[in-house]
């Protein structure tokens, strides 16, 4: 089991917004790794001036492996119906299916494995779509294109280590790194 460091680091975040972005940023990015089948032992948020993140504790490397069959229609039935079903389950022939008698008639049956992901790469995505879709009760614009940021005061860096390494992604033309900086008087300067 492994662990996810996150943090975000910008100019400074008004007090009062900061302890519902804390739920939210739980809420979010919890939502959409739950949403990949990963569970975790942990979920610690953090909020300060000008840094918002969190811990997640016991997270697998991989997503598991999945496994589902697939009911489709009747042995017989018209090529249209059959054309729908090999093309919903993600199936290029009835070879890769098989017969399988009911009390109602004899079905075709797709069985459809799904190997696990890593982790890291749900992370990857789940970042950057939480980032653009987080509800800040007020927000402000900076940036153009790619950099076009949508958030409560400008990002400078995103800080993402999984398991001890770098998390590589992009988002408000920002890449995450192992970076971060201290308090402003007293620990100022990027360090790792």
């Amino acid at each position: 089991m492994s662990e996810l460091l996150f943090e975000i680091f910008c100019e400074e975040i008004p007090a009062r917004m900061q302890p519902r972005a804390e739920a939210d940023l739980e809420k979010l990015l919890g939502d959409r790794l739950k949403a990949a089948g990963l569970a975790w032992t942990s979920l610690r948020t953090f909020a300060g001036a000008r840094r918002l993140g969190l811990v997640i504790d016991g997270l697998p490397v991989k997503t598991a492996d999945v496994s589902e069959e697939r009911k489709g229609p009747r042995v017989g039935a018209p090529d249209k119906a059959v054309e729908g079903f090999l093309r919903g389950a993600g199936v290029a022939s009835l070879d890769q299916c098989e017969k399988r008698a009911d009390k109602k008639g004899e079905f075709w049956v797709a069985r459809i494995e799904k190997p696990g992901r890593a982790t890291a790469e749900v992370i990857a995505e789940a970042i950057p779509d939480m980032m653009k879709a987080f509800p800040w009760p007020k927000s402000m614009k900076f940036g153009e294109g790619e950099m076009l940021q949508r958030w409560v005061r400008p990002v400078h860096r995103l800080l993402c280590l999984f398991d001890g390494a770098v998390v590589p992604f992009e988002v408000f033309g920002i890449a995450a790194s192992n970076i971060t900086e201290g308090h402003r008087r007293h620990g100022p300067g990027p360090f790792e």
